[in-house]
């Protein structure tokens, strides 16, 4: 039989060009749910670092008969300011109960006595290496640039410091007072002491517990979500550096970021589409949307005012 040649078909250009435009279409079509698929982990990781902070003041307080974690203060303001001011922060407290033993360590040895304003404190050359310690657990995975540290946080010019994502919450106490644009009437208190929340600088001298915590935990915010870049007051374990306040609506931004106008910036915001992560004060973990009515969410930023608020 004669030999049988079989000829096999090329694909012509204008195929080849369909082919090619089909799967840029399902690229297209699948790269949003990639996006969306990864975000969604990284809201879930930002959840889990908000609850387990949350765990670990309770654990705090549970060991030290209900006293919730302080903050050092860094200047002679409130009512009754301590001869030595530290400027350590609440989160300092915590480390201990988030496996960091050894950086609470480092910071109890040489970061607990002394003046920051002469260079004591936190501020001392002894704590520099303490101060630039990036944990991750501090860190919504969501905002990349978090994670580096920096030389531009207030009080720290020039010194690399670590920034945190989490912020423990001073209230509604109005930054600034009338430098602020936000129409919250609650008088600022950042600078002194009694603020409407649970983390400020000056809480070291108000003796708050889990006792008064009069509206309720599971009405009462604890921790919230906050953008360095957006806010020059970040520095992790500073006690300037590690609360914000409910005065500005939630998600509120400059377009460019503005993070040095402090009295409009010293608030709550996230990198997640739509909303925030709250952490509450019996230790669950919400998402709160930008849309939350505006009394609402001052509302729950109080300890003991007696407002009649649920949460959505």
């Amino acid at each position: 039989m004669p030999d049988v040649q079989l000829r096999r078909r090329a694909f012509t250009l204008v195929e080849l060009l369909v082919v090619i435009a089909i799967i840029g279409i399902l690229v297209a079509l699948l790269l949003p749910a990639v996006q969306s698929a990864r975000e969604a982990a990284r809201r879930m990781q930002c959840a889990n670092n908000l609850k387990q902070m949350a765990l670990a003041v309770h654990n705090y307080q549970t060991a030290m008969q209900g006293q919730m974690p302080i903050s050092s203060g860094y200047g002679a303001e409130g009512s009754s300011p301590s001869a030595q001011r530290s400027g350590k922060g609440w989160i300092v407290c915590i480390l201990p109960y988030l496996e960091q033993q050894a950086l609470y360590d480092i910071f109890a040895e040489h970061g607990f006595k002394g003046e920051f304003g002469s260079g004591g404190g936190i501020k001392s050359a002894n704590c520099r290496g303490a101060m630039k310690t990036n944990l991750p657990m501090l860190k919504c995975p969501s905002d990349p640039s978090s994670k580096q540290t920096i030389t531009t946080q207030n009080q720290w010019e020039g010194i690399e410091v670590a920034t945190t994502n989490y912020k423990g919450v001073l209230g509604d106490g109005k930054m600034g007072g009338s430098a602020s644009i936000h129409p919250s009437p609650t008088p600022d208190c950042h600078n002194t002491n009694g603020c409407p929340g649970l983390f400020y600088r000056n809480n070291y001298q108000d003796n708050i517990t889990i006792d008064s915590i009069k509206d309720g935990t599971t009405n009462t915010f604890m921790i919230g979500e906050d953008i360095p870049s957006q806010n020059q007051h970040s520095a992790a374990f500073y006690c300037n550096g590690d609360y914000a306040s409910c005065h500005a609506p939630l998600n509120f931004m400059y377009n460019p970021a503005q993070p040095s106008n402090w009295p409009n910036t010293i608030s709550f915001r996230s990198l997640h589409p739509g909303g925030a992560h709250f952490a509450l004060c019996d230790g669950s973990v919400r998402y709160l949307s930008d849309n939350i009515n505006y009394d609402l969410y001052r509302g729950l930023s109080s300890k003991s005012r007696g407002e009649i608020v649920t949460l959505p």
